[in-house]
């Protein structure tokens, strides 16, 4: 008998387990469903189109790539970061709630807004048209939850890399 419920458990921990029970530790504990729950409140479906149409070409491209190339992360007045696809993100020190995103040719792919920069916080990501393509809620400053517009569970970071629901690496920051 005690073969059989060990049997029933470990059966349903592999087979059902892995796709409902995703846990990420932060300050607080946070599951899929709890992450999804704060991500979705007052959700901001939208972003101006003037902020995009003021950033749709980096106006420091030379400057960023040479930094990024350098391996520098901090100038002036602005953060900068690489991604493994290729892109690579601009943040400006005078507001430090956009974030901008663009590919290897210095033209904006997304554009992030963070809703607070106390942990945990939320950021939309959108396309160059201002429409939600992704939310990310951090749960601290190591574990990011990545969800679609309608809800969908796609993915989630662990301090600089990025794995598939399945726990495949999808990406890294550089």
């Amino acid at each position: 008998m005690k073969k059989a419920v060990l049997f029933l458990i470990m059966f349903f921990a592999i087979c059902i387990g892995p796709s409902y029970s995703y846990t990420l530790k932060g300050e607080v504990t946070y599951t899929v469903e709890r992450a999804r729950k704060e991500a979705f409140t007052n959700v901001e479906y939208s972003l101006p189109q003037s902020i995009i149409d003021k950033n749709i070409k980096d106006p420091n491209f030379k400057e960023n790539i040479k930094a990024i190339k350098l391996g520098a992360t901090e100038l002036k007045n602005r953060y900068v970061g690489k991604f493994s696809n290729g892109e690579y993100i601009v943040v400006y020190k005078n507001n430090l709630s956009y974030e901008y995103y663009y590919n290897f040719k210095g033209n904006l792919v997304n554009v992030g807004k963070r809703v607070s920069l106390k942990m945990p916080t939320k950021c939309y990501k959108y396309d160059t048209n201002g429409r939600l393509e992704l939310i990310l809620f951090y749960a601290s400053e190591k574990y990011t939850f990545v969800f679609l517009p309608d809800g969908q569970f796609v993915a989630y970071w662990v301090d600089d890399i990025c794995y598939d629901k399945n726990g495949k690496i999808i990406g890294r920051q550089l």
